[in-house]
């Protein structure tokens, strides 16, 4: 193998053939290469030979030695592969660079390139090899082989086509993209596909000036709503002015629902040139689902903050009721207090018996009306948290009225007001009812209609049966009455709680204005109606529709109700209560029907009294729930784990002026046997001590 230099080679090549065409070839390929390319060689395949034209010793250091050492162009090859080649291009570099790949490939075309990867300074580079037939015959026979790196090229190319894909992808998000001279009033479409319309840019529409291009597609294609504006915003001197003030505006615009309602977006900015020409880029794009969900979310703002502002005059009504309410309750409690603490103050002083007798009724018809005032405001607060249930039982329909009647007629007869009880259309079926609630509508509406009602007026109450069948019975049940009526205006707001109207007729009618709320609430819980007709100056009737289950009452016999009756007398009751006059009353109301008393003023007396007592001593324990020491519930559960004989089945007795579900039920979990709320009703408490001590026995 031969290493000569260019001059000395070619100059020998001139002596001895003239100056030939391979000659020619040869002097104009070392000028192209002499730059750019780190190694050039000359292959004669017919002597089996390589020779160098250029060499980079610093890129292949070793060629000198790889063509001393190699006999023919195959080891030759093989070593060069195995000093420069990167491993994973070995057999490709091999394969397309043999003598017979290389003659077949430079027969067809005369020269081909072949792309590598050259070991240099410890990385592999990109590398590209260039074969260039340089035979007379043109048969492949001599060849030249160039290499050089391609490193800044791949980078290059790599860059552009990074450069040219972001740019197809951006031009896939508009529909159509327009350079526009505006001096010139003319514009060409540089892009524009997935249009409005498959017409929309025919040849016609194309040549138009662009001026009178956007006016025929505004009037064409856009709607009526945007066309004023879109015309303005797209005229050419509008742009120049804007366009010389920023960089670029935007509108936003709907088309005529050619293939639907869809929204578009028309975007004009200033190219980045330094033209001295006043042009402008177009862009336009769907934005129809952009849009869409923009507007979705901006109706969703505005039902949120509607929503948000009806809360809040919720809020401020509430407020406003509460602190009316609290102003009325303050001034309706305190009249009674009053009544009660004066007439207690002159019933001590008083000398005469029947004077003082007076003063306790009246002290005693104060506390009532106190005490419904604090019952009002505890219903309405549990109808409304919804811990109010109702307590259907086998009760006949005749028991219901007749204890509304009872309750109702002392405040009639005492303002003389003509009360009238129609039954005429009634039907007396026995029926699943929850009489305390039941009854508290219609001594609800019969009180106000007496409290409105002037003394000699007149009040009607009638029941109705509208129907039945086997299981239900239909009830319509009617108060009306003349009195002072209720305005137009305050009608819509009677079952509002905490309102009462306050009028000069009404100044001195007490009351919490809770009354008709706790009334509309039942009726709501019980599946029925309520509807109101009323006239300022002539009276109101309230209607009230409700269905009732039938049911089976069973009754005592006389001998059993004797029996019931002489259960109590004699038994000993544990009273364990904190409240020194609460325990003066309980202990009275005991007393007087022939039961003994223990009493306890904590739980924790009462539970060693207990502990204390023989078998069978005592008969029942009253156990109030609030107390120091040890409260009710520990109490209880201190009886039940004690060793006494009757530790278990002894009845307890929650006395408690709580009276939520979730307290009687962590009664009932703790042993108790029953409730009963405060105030104490006497007849409740002598009945439910019947029953637990009976269910004992």
């Amino acid at each position: 193998m031969k290493n000569l230099s260019d001059e000395k080679r070619f100059g020998d090549r001139g002596k001895n053939d003239g100056q030939t065409s391979l000659r020619k070839k040869l002097n104009y390929m070392i000028e192209v290469f002499a730059q750019e390319y780190f190694a050039v060689l000359l292959v004669d395949f017919a002597k089996d030979s390589v020779e160098t034209i250029r060499i980079s010793e610093p890129v292949v250091p070793l060629l000198s030695q790889t063509l001393s050492k190699s006999d023919t162009y195959q080891s030759f090859l093989g070593f060069y592969c195995g000093q420069y080649i990167s491993e994973q291009d070995c057999g490709a570099f091999m394969s397309q660079l043999s003598e017979e790949e290389i003659r077949l490939r430079l027969a067809l075309s005369g020269t081909y390139t072949v792309s590598t990867h050259h070991k240099y300074q410890g990385r592999d580079c990109p590398t590209e090899i260039t074969v260039i037939d340089v035979s007379d015959a043109q048969d492949g026979c001599e060849c030249m082989i160039a290499v050089r790196f391609i490193e800044d090229i791949v980078r290059r190319q790599t860059a552009l086509k990074k450069q040219d894909d972001m740019i197809k992808t951006l031009v896939q998000d508009y529909n159509a993209i327009y350079h526009i001279d505006l001096d010139a009033d003319t514009f060409m479409i540089m892009q524009a596909h997935n249009v409005v319309n498959e017409d929309l840019y025919d040849y016609a529409y194309r040549n138009l000036p662009f001026q009178q291009a956007m006016r025929k597609f505004i009037m064409g294609m856009v709607r009526e709503e945007d066309r004023e504006a879109m015309t303005r915003l797209s005229s050419c001197d509008y742009m120049k002015d804007r366009l010389s003030r920023e960089e670029g505006y935007s509108y936003r615009y709907q088309v005529i629902p050619t293939r639907g309602m869809q929204y578009f977006e028309m975007r004009i900015v200033r190219p980045k040139t330094d033209s001295k020409g006043h042009y402008a880029i177009m862009t336009v794009r769907n934005v129809d689902e952009t849009a869409r969900e923009e507007l979705r979310a901006q109706r969703e703002i505005e039902k949120a903050n509607k929503d948000l502002s009806q809360a809040l005059e919720s809020a401020e009504k509430a407020n406003e009721s509460k602190s009316n309410f609290i102003s009325n309750v303050s001034h309706d409690m305190r009249t009674p207090l009053n009544a009660i603490l004066g007439y207690d103050r002159l019933a001590l002083e008083a000398d005469s018996e029947a004077v003082r007798i007076d003063y306790l009724k009246k002290i005693g018809e104060a506390g009532k009306t106190l005490l419904s005032l604090i019952n009002d405001t505890l219903d309405l607060q549990k109808i409304e948290n919804g811990v109010t249930t109702l307590q259907p039982v086998p009760t006949s329909c005749s028991a219901v009225v007749s204890g509304v009647l009872t309750a109702v007629k002392p405040m009639m007869e005492a303002k003389k007001i003509h009360f009238v009880f129609d039954n005429s259309k009634a039907a007396w079926a026995t029926i699943s009812v929850d009489v305390t609630r039941t009854q508290e509508i219609f001594i609800n509406l019969l009180s106000n209609a007496a409290k409105f009602t002037h003394e000699g007026g007149e009040v009607l109450f009638s029941v109705e049966c509208t129907g039945q069948t086997a299981d239900k019975v239909c009830d319509k049940l009617v108060v009306k009455d003349n009195g002072i009526g209720i305005s137009e205006d305050f009608l819509p707001k009677i079952y509002e709680p905490f309102t009462q109207e306050r009028t000069e007729q009404t100044a001195d009618i007490g009351g919490s204005g809770l009354g008709l709320s706790i009334v509309k609430r039942l009726v709501d819980l019980m599946h029925g109606t309520i509807e109101v007709k009323s006239k300022l100056g002539e009276g109101t009737e309230f209607t009230v529709w409700l269905d009732f289950s039938k049911a089976v009452v069973q009754t005592k016999s006389e001998e059993e109700a004797k029996d019931t009756q002489k259960l109590l007398c004699g038994k000993t009751i544990l009273l364990c209560e904190d409240n020194a006059m609460n325990r003066e009353i309980a202990k009275a109301i005991l007393e007087k029907n022939g039961m003994f008393v223990i009493p306890a003023v904590n739980g924790k007396e009462g539970a060693e009294r207990f502990g204390k007592s023989n078998g069978g001593e005592i008969s029942a324990v009253l156990m109030d729930l609030r107390m120091p020491v040890m409260d009710g519930y520990e109490a209880t559960k201190a009886i039940r784990a004690s060793m006494h004989p009757d530790a278990r089945r002894v009845p307890i007795i929650a006395l408690s002026a709580d009276v939520y579900p979730d307290d009687i039920k962590r009664g009932q979990e703790c042993g108790m046997n029953g409730h009963l709320s405060k105030p104490i009703d006497p007849r409740l408490l002598l009945d439910m001590l019947q029953t637990e001590i009976q269910k004992r026995k």
